[in-house]
């Protein structure tokens, strides 16, 4: 049996398949291409540091090692604390400056100043310190790490004598579905989707996989083009497809379906209850020859397993109706679902019809039972389909019949001194369905009895469930388990609460298990150690403590940057806030106040730029100074990244969609989004796109005398896209349009050099290949072209003038292209892969593969960010593999952090199941962010992870010895 560790999760499949499974190692190229090196894994000194002074405020450093690893040389004060980032890099051929090139032995001078130049007082106090091979490892979770706290909402429940499964799901347009299993007490047992880093891969049948090295497997989802996007594992239940549903368990599978819109089908899905998967439950199969709308499931299975049921069909967005039948299929798929009850498919209220079906269950003897809710009853059939009895109840909602006993439990409507409240009753059984007792103020979403304990145990969850164009949510309490004591209930689990009082006073409550523009970002501090979490929640990288919420004179923001002076400026939302710009503040000026739940509030005052411009109020203070960027909204409003040296010089990302007199160009990547979920019917509006509306509000700007932006033509140069302008610490602008980058970007990079970084929403080349071209596939299936493409983007350095882009197929076309081959695909939709889309990029220092999740086109809104810290090394995301790349100045690969692991394997040394290696495991590390002691990273949106970056080997020498 072969054991594989994986790097999880989906993959945007892009391009038609251009090679079969690749077997050759010149078949798996690196991410980075020459000059540039990986580093050697020895980490040993060969003549340890030394420092001697040369002259006034001269010093030379020397040292040897044995191997070109990566070193890192710092001078740091009493405290350890980094007054002045000397080097950092592997060493050998391509060694970044100040290193020299093709030596063991090296030789940096300093000139007594900090990163700051200003002169270090007691020079003599300081000391050297150098570093050898960079050695993250896990320190802590942030804001909460008990099982319990599900993410975003639970989606449904089933239980059987094996134990309870939960299915989850986030809110909005790209929640994901996750499946924790949990014993009969409650107690957390294992995370099943996606599945644990231990699955052999024999069990994973249906779930993709990008082959990254030979023999080496990434674990994605059975759609491996989800790794690009939104990261969903389970197939057909996430995002806006499904509000919530009532899965079933039959013998050992978890049956779970589509919803049958947004271009889902009418699908049955299963999973093995162990998390195992088979192709045939991942590729499921249709139970209507025709999709039909059932956005909110339930379902129930006959005591045989042979027949699954359902009831809300026709449940759809925006409040639609339930449906009023009853349906049935065969639980292997070979025959198509019948209607079981109401074969009218019309609303009636005789014996043999229902009005608006709300729940469904069967009991040991395979009668059927459902909530008829506007005809406020439950109507009880066989397992042929003949009615049998009815039990009153008002507006019954979801239904629960005890395998053993028989007793029938129901939510419905109660009234109460003339007021309707939520309510639980117990009807004794079929045989005689009197109430035995009732209990009001209950409501829940989801509810799912346990037959196999000593006492009847009923687990609830949720209030309310909506479902519209914004996508799904669920709000409400967590699950509680409530356990039958006599004619009582008694509440014996209390999930939140047991959440809340693991987290202590750093929890946060839910994580999102949704990311979404600005929502689940990380920024860190590199003077203070503290890290800002969905832009506001402070927390100490330290202690773990949560310090606050901050507060700036702003209304809506998408990226955040300090420098070393300690300033934090923060990119504004050029939609949802006055206007376009860049805002600084001052975190060292901050005051206190305290919020309605006792939390501290955190002002930061605005510092505003000597060359800003005032901007008025949004639901603020008037802003006195802020940089007065060219950002154009488009359809999303969000710009895609800031970047602030340490000095405080600012790089931002302004996306151009205004393109006059060529208006089709910014149509196509303004409207991009709206026109890929109207493909994928997930769009549901009155006008045809926003470029429209975008363009009257740009003419009419005009009007009033403002001058607009747009990219001027030029052949081969791209007109409308992400674009990166650069200012100088005062605010002054330095370069307009520094890079013209065509597309979306994802992250935004300056160093002290006014170099700039920033990953491109498309692949890198290799030759006429695109990075990974045939080597995605399914587990299961010899070959799978659909998912042989996976899709990643490319990290770029650019050089000394800015980076600009040439495509093949431009707006204004050019005949002067460069002589050589092309450096990335210009890839617009799945499928569109042609030698018109090659693409080069002029004054790049490096480009490096496999920046990943980024959207490919489309809806940008899962979007991605590496990071970029002050000895100019680059974390990048790489979900294709479940690890972060890290990069020295020059490209050169220093390692890749951590390996694939579900919630099991997130504790590091201490997991439940751990991954080996360097014990990181990781699904996807979206947001990444980090100081000189500490890395942070935001995974799945479902924990915040800090790792600690110590190194192999580190020596220190005084400087006055």
């Amino acid at each position: 049996m072969k054991l594989c560790r994986f790097s999880v999760v989906c993959v945007l499949s892009v391009i038609p398949c251009l090679a079969m499974r690749a077997a050759a190692e010149e078949d798996f190229p690196k991410p980075y291409s020459a000059p540039c090196v990986e580093r050697e894994n020895v980490f040993e000194f060969a003549e340890k540091p030394a420092i001697k002074t040369v002259g006034p405020d001269k010093y030379e450093i020397t040292f040897a090692v044995k191997g070109n690893c990566d070193a890192t040389v710092a001078i740091v004060d009493e405290t350890g604390t980094v007054v002045r980032h000397v080097a950092s890099g592997v060493l050998g051929a391509n060694a970044p400056a100040p290193f020299q090139k093709n030596s063991l032995k090296q030789t940096l001078e300093w000139n007594g100043k900090d990163d700051l130049e200003d002169y270090v007082k007691r020079a003599d106090m300081m000391k050297v310190r150098v570093s050898l091979g960079l050695k993250p490892e896990f320190d802590k979770l942030l804001g909460g790490s008990s099982p319990k706290n599900l993410p975003g909402y639970v989606f449904g429940m089933a239980i059987s004598q094996e134990g309870v499964f939960v299915v989850y799901k986030g809110g909005g347009s790209h929640g994901h579905a996750g499946v924790r299993k949990f014993d009969h007490d409650g107690n957390y047992v294992a995370a099943l989707v996606p599945p644990p880093a231990n699955m052999p891969q024999e069990k994973l049948g249906g779930m993709g996989y990008v082959e990254y090295e030979k023999g080496k497997f990434g674990l994605q989802a059975p759609n491996v083009n989800e790794m690009a996007r939104d990261a969903y594992v389970l197939p057909g239940v996430n995002g806006k497809t499904c509000a919530d549903q009532q899965p079933v368990i039959i013998g050992s599978r978890l049956y779970f379906v589509e919803s049958g819109t947004h271009g889902s089908a009418s699908a049955a899905h299963y999973i093995n209850t162990d998390g195992s998967t088979t192709l045939e439950g991942m590729s499921g199969y249709d139970f209507f020859a025709k999709p039909q709308p059932h956005t909110q499931a339930r379902l129930a299975a006959s005591p045989d397993g042979k027949w699954i049921y359902m009831t809300r069909l026709g449940s759809t967005m925006m409040g639609g109706e339930s449906g009023s039948v009853v349906v049935r299929w065969p639980a292997d798929g070979k025959e198509k679902a019948a209607t079981f009850v109401n074969k009218s498919g019309k609303p009636g209220s005789d014996n043999d019809s229902l009005n608006q079906s709300m729940g469904i269950d069967v009991d040991a003897q395979g009668r059927v039972y459902v909530s008829d809710g506007f005809n406020s009853r439950v109507q009880i059939f066989s397992p042929d389909g003949k009615y049998l009895k009815t039990i009153a109840a008002d507006r019954p909602t979801l239904v629960r019949v005890h395998q053993k006993t028989g007793a029938i439990y129901l939510l419905h409507a109660g009234r109460v001194e003339g007021k309707s409240v939520g309510r639980l009753t117990k009807f004794a059984s079929f045989d005689s369905p009197k109430e035995v007792f009732h209990v009001d103020d209950f409501v829940a979403t989801s509810f799912a009895l346990d037959s196999w304990t000593a006492k009847p145990r009923l687990w609830l969850a949720g209030a309310v469930v909506s479902l519209s164009t914004a996508g799904a949510d669920g709000s409400g309490p967590g699950i509680r388990i409530y356990e039958e004591d006599g004619n009582q209930l008694k509440k014996i689990a209390d999930f939140d609460s047991d959440a809340k009082k693991d987290g202590g006073a750093s929890f946060i409550g839910k994580f999102s298990a949704a990311l979404v523009g600005p929502g689940g970002k990380i920024t860190c501090d590199p003077t203070r150690e503290t890290v800002l979490f969905n832009n506001h929640q402070l927390f100490d990288l330290k202690t773990g403590e949560l310090l606050g919420s901050v507060k700036i004179p702003a209304f809506a923001y998408d990226d955040m940057a300090y420098d070393k002076r300690g300033y934090l400026h923060v990119h504004l939302n050029p939609g949802f806030d006055s206007g376009p710009g860049v805002l600084r503040v001052d975190p060292a000026r901050v005051s206190v106040s305290s919020g309605k739940d006792g939390q501290k509030v955190l002002y930061y005052p605005e510092v505003p730029y000597d060359y800003g411009v005032e901007a008025p109020p949004k639901y603020s203070d008037p802003r006195k100074g802020i940089l007065p960027c060219k950002d154009q909204p488009g359809a999303k409003y969000f710009q895609d990244g800031i970047g602030v040296n340490m000095m405080g010089d600012v790089a931002e990302n302004c996306n151009v969609y205004y393109a006059p007199k060529m208006e089709d160009e910014g149509a196509k990547l303004a409207d991009a989004g709206i026109a890929e979920m109207k493909d994928r019917n997930e769009y549901v509006g009155a006008g045809e796109g926003s470029y429209a509306d975008f363009m009257k509000m740009m003419k009419e700007r005009e009007k009033q005398g403002e001058v607009i932006y747009f990219i001027p033509r030029r052949p081969g140069i791209p007109l409308v896209g992400a674009t990166i302008w650069t200012y100088k610490r005062n605010g002054e602008l330095k370069e307009e349009a520094a890079v013209i980058a065509a597309k979306h970007i994802a992250g935004v990079g300056i160093d002290e050099k006014w170099k700039l970084y920033f990953a491109t929403s498309m692949p890198k080349m290799f030759g006429k290949r695109h990075f990974l071209a045939g080597q995605g596939g399914t587990f299961g299936k010899k070959l799978d072209q659909g998912n042989a493409n996976p899709f990643t983007g490319t990290m770029i350095k650019g050089g000394e003038n800015g980076v600009m882009f040439l495509k093949k197929r431009a707006p204004v076309p050019t005949d002067q292209m460069p002589d050589r081959g092309p450096d990335l695909m210009g890839l617009g939709f799945p499928n569109a892969f042609s030698e018109a889309d090659w693409t080069w990029v002029e004054n790049a220092e490096w480009l490096y593969a496999g920046a990943s999740p980024i959207q490919y086109t489309g809806c940008t809104c899962p979007t991605s960010r590496f990071h970029l810290d002050w000895f100019r090394r680059t974390y990048v995301p790489e979900v294709y593999r479940h690890s972060i790349g890290v990069l020295d100045a020059n490209g050169n690969l220093i390692l890749h952090i951590g390996q694939y692991g579900n919630f099991d394997s997130w504790q590091g040394p201490k997991s439940k199941i751990r991954v080996g290696g360097d014990e990181i495991g990781i699904l996807v590390p979206r947001f990444i962010s980090g100081t000189d002691n500490y890395l942070c990273f935001h995974d799945w949106g479902e924990r915040m992870a800090v790792l600690k970056l110590n190194y192999h080997t580190e020596e220190s020498v005084p400087v006055g010895k």
